[in-house]
């Protein structure tokens, strides 16, 4: 059996990430930054200091669930007007949207959408889209002091 495939069926996360190629290296390399770094063998890695959290952009997407889960998300779709998620169906905001899902950001983002299938232990083909971002610059944090950061999401 490969390192990457648990007994249990499950992906691992070196597994997913293998499968990601570039952009779940990109993340990799993105979070990497959020613990102190070191061979296995070192001490257990030292979390960095506690910063304020950037202010989320004010347009909300409905996810569909209902309290305790979040019933609407912070979130930003880039794209021509008329497009949609292949998958999901999501609508594209336009062509000026910022893709960083952060308000005040000032820096760089990597974006995609990232769709296909995957067989299931049951042998069927699923469906499956996720959205894939990475950011680093400075932004404006939710106590109103200007702080530098970098963030991933999938």
């Amino acid at each position: 059996m490969s390192n990457d495939q648990p007994a249990t069926g499950v992906v691992s996360r070196r597994g997913a990430l293998k499968g990601l190629g570039a952009a779940g290296a990109a993340s990799a390399v993105v979070a990497g930054g959020l613990v102190g770094a070191g061979p296995a063998s070192a001490a257990p890695a030292r979390l960095l200091p506690a910063v304020p959290l950037p202010k989320p952009v004010g347009a909300r997407v409905p996810t569909g669930f209902t309290a305790p889960q979040p019933e609407e998300i912070a979130f930003t779709l880039p794209g021509p007007p008329g497009a949609a998620t292949p998958v999901i169906g999501l609508p594209a905001m336009g062509l000026d949207i910022d893709p960083s899902s952060i308000s005040d950001f000032n820096g760089f983002t990597a974006f995609a959408v990232v769709a296909g299938e995957a067989r299931a232990s049951d042998g069927n083909l699923y469906p499956f889209e996720f959205d894939v971002r990475a950011m680093k610059g400075t932004y404006v944090g939710e106590d109103g002091t200007e702080q530098r950061g970098e963030f991933a999401f999938m």
